[in-house]
């Protein structure tokens, strides 16, 4: 009898491993569950930074919008009146109160916590805050002459134009949370703001 050894290797039978193409597919299916998995919790993540991100922009911007209703209602009462002192002092306490709460609502931008692979996400938030920035600055000069109002506020503008296209690419895909429509609102123009003498 003749051993396997001591035959010719070229007339030896095939061993055929027929486990290696189940291990594989095996070891196939596991990683694309793993990669599968990663997308989805990163996106999540990411869903989840630009809702709180979006939750602390429209506080800010909350901010602004009563103090342009409140600039409006004092110019209203005071302005045809002619008690331009009156109405002076009102409109530079309405400025020193605006910009203390804009400055913690910018904090509260400033502080949020984003992944260093988000970088999207990151160049929204500070994109915005050039804008909030920009009017704690405007406010600043309010408070000191009430005139401030009533010039145009190019910096302000400029910089709520240049945040929104940072956010319309930050906002992940696909949207199920209508991330986008608050964009949108975020960065809607009303037509009785349309000019430059208005910051927005």
């Amino acid at each position: 009898m003749v051993s396997m050894t001591d035959q010719d290797p070229a007339k030896r039978p095939l061993i055929h491993r027929r486990w290696l193409p189940w291990v594989a597919g095996a070891v196939a299916f596991v990683l694309t569950l793993v990669a599968g998995g990663a997308l989805v919790a990163d996106w999540s993540w990411r869903v989840g930074q630009m809702q709180t991100l979006l939750e602390r922009v429209e506080a800010s911007e909350a901010v602004m919008g009563e103090l342009q209703d409140a600039v409006s209602e004092a110019f209203e009462e005071h302005g045809s009146s002619g008690d331009n002192q009156k109405l002076d002092r009102e409109l530079r306490a309405l400025a020193t109160e605006a910009q203390a709460e804009l400055a913690a609502a910018g904090s509260a931008v400033a502080e949020l916590p984003i992944a260093v692979w988000h970088v999207d996400i990151e160049q929204a938030r500070d994109a915005y805050l050039l804008h909030n920035f920009a009017w704690q600055a405007y406010m600043g000069r309010a408070s000191e002459s009430s005139a401030e109002f009533l010039r145009p506020q190019e910096e302000v503008n400029q910089t709520f134009i240049d945040a929104e296209e940072p956010f319309i690419d930050a906002v992940p895909e696909p949207d199920f949370e209508g991330l986008m429509d608050r964009v949108a609102e975020i960065f809607a123009i009303p037509d009785d703001l349309q000019s430059d003498a208005v910051a927005v």
